[in-house]
């Protein structure tokens, strides 16, 4: 905190940029923790994403967890794009349509 005006200084705001604050309630176990800095995660393969990408010193199953997770993550956004991509179409078809019956009135 700024000892001026009483927010928070940039040092503060890099600090939980960099490393956000996590929190797990209490009425859920984590589905997996990091086991270089005990951060929780509701999903293992957001965990393995983690260690892959702060964690140099990953051993050899972590580095293909890692490889695995990205992997998992390419496909989901991959699939993401599609139903977007359909979506619009649909959109984009459903305004055409519109217009040629409104204008042909």
């Amino acid at each position: 905190m700024s000892a001026h005006d009483g927010r928070p200084s940039s040092a503060d705001e890099h600090r939980r940029a960099v490393s956000p604050e996590t929190a797990v309630p209490d009425d859920e176990t984590p589905a997996a923790t990091c086991p270089y800095c005990a951060r929780p995660f509701r999903q293992a393969r957001l965990c393995d994403l983690h260690v892959g990408e702060m964690h140099e010193q990953r051993s050899e199953e972590e580095d293909a967890a890692y490889r695995d997770a990205v992997e998992a993550e390419d496909e989901d956004l991959f699939r993401y794009h599609l139903k977007v991509a359909g979506a619009l179409g649909v959109v984009f078809t459903a305004l055409f349509l519109l217009a040629v019956v409104g204008f042909s009135l």
